[in-house]
């Protein structure tokens, strides 16, 4: 930009010693002075221009030389703290009736790169003028004066393109590390590489996988997309060009896209897409190629459209006859979810910034997420921020392990846990696992700001917080579910949410939430009916009420409406001749809300509209697009959108018979319903567990079943904020929690009140009472009350289930509704009907209901998702990662070569169709020197490990990944001259009986642990060959039973101190020896190996054993878990710690049982290990169940 050109150019390096949000403050103060001595730019006058009443927010008036009415637009910044450098802007008019070329260039800005607001409003300025000059604005020119450092600042790695003559700064051997260490979490790493050196790294996770640590429930709640079909989650990460790893700067400049791909990666084509809303790629000569094709196909094809609107013209009577193609299945496309915008956003502004804090402070990620959010409010230094909020970060990291802890709430794997400041991170793992973690905890942090809620009420949807800011950018900017396809898919529900919503409007009780901060200009509402507030209502009480309290959810006081309100008189209004809503009066906003609904065509309507078929090329039909839509308000549109964004909850119509509740009238209609935070589930099923130890009648029915019915007007609160209860000024009869009727008469009757206003009259459900069907925790006994109604203070023991509403659409001259089809659309199987508990029957009047089990339906989802799942195989561009070989240095020669020799045998053997090689390998201790290799220096990071190379046959995804050696059985131990005469004896009957029955090896493996494993397995037999007595070694590895696999030991623990009681025990029984059985996870050494008893049996510690046997046959101590485990530990050292723990007689001493012949099972074994893992609050490695299945 000329600096002559407008005086934008002298303010915008005014401030330039300032950053975030002081340099924002301060730019805006300097921009309005200049205002008040008169901003004029290209023939435009910047009137006024004043901070908004959200951060971040700015409100400037534009008056034209003409004389004409001057133009006002608002300003949003995405993130003042990323001002000027990294920031967004958002813009829109509250002015109506705006030309659409004008508000083309407002709608411009959000297009706009980060640079200070003044340059920001003299480009707008220029392009407005541009606009009224010529009626188009061309897009933005690159512009040769501008800071050239910016310019380099904002340029994408991916936007250049790098010869292959450049010098290539990736490294391999390090890119495969990485890897390889993804793999070991069980996510799927892939490589897309575009034109030149640019490349993109992606990291996916399928879906079906997600649903095991993600309750489906909200998976499915948030995006029906989510479990439609089988998919990955995917996180795709740009910016890297030929640079890997990327150094601290760099990964600031990192770009993530999140998606959904039907492969484990998406294609070249699809990718290059994504990340084009980042960065611009250039196009090779083939990519040109098939654009120039496309472009010629997509002209002829308008040339055949506009032919066939001359014959439609002439015919007005003829009917389309080609239908829109359905949209094709492209398996490696990549698809944008409901929450896509929203973490795509998270990840950009705040991934690498958060990583940067918790290396430098040593905190967790909610401790980091806490500072991040304070330094952004404060405009502070980090380290004064710091010292301020230290004790809140420690609760805040503390609360999360407690979450951990609890197991409610299953986290990723931390990769930063433990890392040191100076150690290298693995970026893309990272990315993945803090996206996992943000997604699985989405429910409690704001989906446009991105901050912490301030809440108690968990939601089962994410939403927004009470920022205005973010509400106008979750509602007008689309950050939100998408409301047409809620309309085409639950057309029903997206009628039952704005009827309810309009009822509650019409009785004087819409409260929060309420659609404020969206930019709303609305008619002059209507004057209200005289309509009085709800000033009691009846409580589950037999024949009396209590009044003085309006009931929300279960017996919830909604606060008494104040008295009607007239029409204000200084309401500023528009020249438009609109008001605007977040001005009007709570009694004003209820008429308003109405009124709007009021105008909105049937939800039918919209929906045929939408499905409307259209031809190819044409684009598809939109709401504002309807022949009704001439009479709607764009209010109007906005506020439908709310009524279905705002849902916290679940709501789906029950279509099917064989899903239908069974002896309910067909007047009432089924939905499946479902609210609360998405650990509601689990946190029930835990409830229910602890009922079963504490009443046998639970053993056999779990829970219980009830009806809770309030007034239709409260329903707009119930479905947003799920069933509590609140303080109460004059009591309740049988005391203070959620009342719910065993006959759901009662609740059907006057608790289900309906509206005592004419309901929304557009509507076609026309709902005037709705009942909820609770599951409950079958503990009568500890209820508030259980007679003659359950009373149920504890809000963890209920689970909302269903809901059923009573259609009048009858009497309104509608068709009589029928619940469900009598007849299936398509075969559907049995649903099978929950075995309800006899004592607490559950009935209408005197017919007995069956319920369909509540999770069946999506329990079968499931089990189709994961049916048809099938792990795909690497492509080449991976196989290249995977098979990479760098030559190893001087020092590494000797180990390079000798697991090279290994992997040709192995290679050699899966050439002839055979597990193993015909030559066997010998592990002897000329193989290497103990010089060649030092296990204490091993680091993920600086080990031979990454340079192993990785047959083609061996991939980190077949279905049989380990190593697989044939060893040469030895003659046996090497019995030296002086061994003692009675040293102990190796026994080799004794362990095959033991093993016998062993489950197969594990079979995953990677090259570093590889190297590891052989290591440790060449020192353990050195240590054991040399030894001359047996019985001061106290351990042994019997080489005849070492299987195929590298990765699975035998190792038999003697002679113990003949004064223990564990020694007298073993004797009586004529024992060898304990028998161990030794598996190695793929990450060894990150990771420890698994140890656990074969036989002989324990005594439990519940029975009085001891020795730290857990009840499985697994170790209690901290050194074997995730907690207390280094990569510098040794088997040898390890085994003598597990055979002084045995030994230990504090707390018990170690003793057998008396089934001690009953060999340990390897899942009990998992299961005692975590038992005690939680008791102890250590952490269970990544993938143990895996690796023991």
């Amino acid at each position: 930009m000329s600096s002559g050109s407008s005086p934008a150019a002298a303010l915008a390096g005014r401030n330039a010693n300032l950053k975030g949000r002081r340099r924002f403050v301060a730019d805006l103060n300097d921009l309005k002075a200049a205002c008040e001595q008169g901003f004029v730019a290209h023939g435009l006058v910047l009137q006024s221009v004043r901070a908004g009443d959200d951060e971040g927010t700015l409100e400037a008036m534009i008056k034209i030389p003409s004389g004409e009415h001057p133009l006002n637009v608002n300003i949003l910044l995405s993130d003042t703290a990323d001002y000027p450098k990294m920031h967004n802007c958002f813009s829109y008019s509250p002015d109506s009736h705006v030309a659409a070329n004008i508000l083309s260039v407002i709608e411009g800005i959000v297009s706009f790169p980060s640079r200070p607001i003044a340059e920001t409003m003299d480009k707008f300025l220029a392009n407005l003028t541009q606009a009224m000059n010529t009626g188009s604005v061309e897009s933005e020119p690159e512009d040769d004066e501008d800071d050239e450092e910016e310019d380099y600042i904002f340029l994408s790695d991916d936007d250049v393109y790098t010869s292959s003559a450049s010098r290539n700064l990736m490294n391999m051997a390090r890119l495969q590390h990485d890897f390889l260490e993804i793999v070991a979490r069980e996510y799927r790493p892939g490589l897309i590489r575009f034109n030149g050196d640019n490349l993109c790294i992606s990291v996916s996770l399928s879906v079906i996988k997600l649903a095991e640590s993600v309750p489906p429930r909200a998976l499915n709640a948030w995006d029906r997309l989510l479990l439609s079909k089988t998919q990955y989650l995917v996180l795709l990460i740009s910016g890297f060009s030929s640079l890997y790893p990327p150094s601290a700067s760099d990964a600031m400049k990192l770009k993530f896209h999140v998606g959904l791909s039907g492969l484990y990666k998406p294609s070249k084509e699809h990718a290059r897409e994504a990340c084009r809303n980042f960065s611009l790629i250039t196009n090779d000569a083939e990519d040109e190629l098939r654009l120039a094709r496309e472009k010629a196909a997509a002209e002829a094809a308008m040339m055949i459209d506009c032919e066939m609107d001359e014959i439609e013209d002439a015919n007005p009577d003829m009917k389309l006859q080609e239908e829109a193609e359905e949209e094709e299945d492209v398996p490696d496309r990549f698809d944008k979810f409901s929450l896509s915008g929203s973490l795509d956003s998270l990840m950009n502004h705040r991934f690498a910034k958060l990583v940067n804090m918790r290396r430098k402070y040593g905190l967790g990620w909610a401790g980091a997420e806490l500072l991040f959010s304070e330094m952004e409010r404060d405009q502070k230094p980090e380290e004064e921020v710091l010292t301020r909020t230290l004790g809140l970060i420690r609760l805040e990291d503390g609360a999360e392990r407690e979450m951990i802890r609890r197991n409610t709430t299953i986290l990723p794997d931390d990769p930063l846990y433990r890392m040191g400041e100076k150690d290298e991170i693995n970026w893309p793992l990272t990315a993945f696992c803090y996206l996992i973690r943000r997604l699985t905890l989405c429910t409690r942090y704001c989906i446009v700001c991105h901050n912490k809620l301030k809440t108690d009420y968990v939601a089962l949807k994410p939403y927004v917080c009470n920022s205005k800011l973010c509400s106008y950018q979750y509602y007008s900017l689309n950050h939100g579910p998408s409301l047409e396809y809620e309309i085409i898919h639950n057309p029903e529900t997206v009628d039952l949410l704005v009827s309810i919503t309009h009822a509650a409007a019409a009785e004087n009780v819409l409260d929060e939430p309420l659609p404020i901060g969206m930019g709303l200009r609305v008619p002059p509402p209507d004057t209200p009916k005289d309509v009085p507030p709800p000033t009691h209502a009846a409580l589950y009480v037999t024949g009396r009420t209590t009044a003085g309290v309006t009931m929300l959810s279960s017996g919830a006081v909604a606060p008494v409406a104040p008295p009607l309100q007239p029409q204000p008189q200084n309401q500023p209004v528009g020249f438009d001749g609109l008001y605007d809503f977040d001005e009007l009066g709570l009694q004003q906003m209820r008429a308003s809300v109405m009124q709007l609904l009021d105008s909105l065509p049937p939800i039918s309507d919209m929906k045929k509209h939408l499905e409307r078929k259209v031809k190819p090329g044409r684009s598809k039909p939109k709401l504002t697009t309807m022949p009704e839509a001439a009479d709607v308000v764009p209010a109007a549109w906005k506020l439908l959108r709310w009524c279905v964004g705002s849902c916290t909850a679940y709501l789906e119509e029950i279509s099917f018979q064989e899903e239908s509740i069974v002896n309910v009238d067909s007047t009432w209609k089924q939905y499946r319903f479902s609210v609360g935070a998405p650990d509601a589930e689990a946190k029930f099923k835990a409830a229910v567990e602890e009922s079963k130890t504490k009443s046998q009648n639970a053993k056999e029915y779990p829970s219980l079943y009830a009806f809770h019915g309030s007034p239709l007007r409260n329903w707009h609160s119930i479905i947003r904020n799920g069933l509590w209860f609140k303080s109460i000024t004059h009591g309740r009869a049988y005391g203070h929690g959620v009342y719910l009727a065993k006959d759901g008469l009662i609740s059907m009757g006057s608790y289900a009140a309906g509206s005592r206003v004419t309901g929304w009259r557009n509507s076609k459900v026309c709902p005037s009472n709705c009942v909820a069907i609770v599951e409950l925790v079958n503990l009568p006994s500890e209820f508030v009350s259980s007679n003659p109604h359950f009373v149920v203070d504890k809000t963890h023991w209920l689970v909302v289930r269903y809901l059923l509403v009573k259609s009048n659409a009858a009497k309104k001259g509608e068709e009589k509704p029928e619940s469900v089809p009598t007849k299936p659309k398509q075969s559907r199987p049995p649903t099978p009907y929950v075995k309800l508990d006899p004592a607490h029957p559950m009935t209408l009047g005197t017919s007995h209901i069956q319920i369909p089990e509540p999770t069946y339906q999506l329990e079968s989802i499931l089990r189709t998702r994961r049916a048809e799942a099938v792990e795909d195989e690497p492509d080449n561009e991976d196989k290249v990662v995977f098979e990479y070989v760098q030559e190893p240095d001087n020092e590494d020669k000797a180990v390079f070569e000798y697991v090279k020799s290994s992997d040709q045998r192995v290679n050699g053997a899966a050439a002839k169709g055979k597990g193993r090689a015909e030559e066997p390998m010998v592990i002897d201790d000329d193989d290497f020197s103990e010089e060649e290799i030092h296990f204490e220096d091993y680091t993920p990071y600086k080990s031979v490990s990454h340079q192993i190379q990785i047959s083609s046959t061996i991939t980190p995804f077949a279905t049989s990944t380990h190593t697989t050696f044939a060893r040469q059985q030895p003659p046996g131990p090497k019995f030296d001259k002086n061994r003692p005469a009675d040293d102990w004896i190796h026994d080799p009957e004794y362990v095959r009986a033991a093993i016998s029955k062993l489950m197969p090896p594990p079979e995953m493996s990677t090259p570093g642990a590889t190297m590891a494993v052989q290591k440790e397995l060449k020192a353990l037999l050195k240590e054991q060959r040399s030894c001359n007595n047996f019985k001061e070694l106290g351990w042994y590895m019997p080489e005849d039973f070492m299987g195929d696999n590298l990765f699975q030991w035998i190792v038999e623990l003697h002679s113990f101190d003949v004064m223990l009681p564990i020694a007298k025990d073993l004797k009586a029984k004529k024992l060898n020896s304990v028998i161990f059985e030794i598996r190695f996870p793929p990450d060894y050494p990150l990771s420890p190996p698994f140890f656990r008893i074969i036989t002989p049996r324990f005594l439990p510690f519940i029975q009085g054993g001891g020795g730290h046997v857990t009840g499985g046959g697994s170790i209690c101590m901290d050194l074997l878990t995730a907690s207390g485990w280094l990569p510098s530990y040794n088997i040898a050292s390890v085994l003598l710690q597990i055979k002084l723990a045995i030994s230990n007689p504090d707390p018990r001493p170690a003793r057998l049982a008396p089934n001690w012949n009953t060999p340990y099972g390897v899942l009990e074994a998992l299961q005692g290990y975590k038992r005690a893992a939680a008791t102890h609050n250590w952490i269970v490695p990544i993938g143990l169940e895996k690796l023991v299945r």
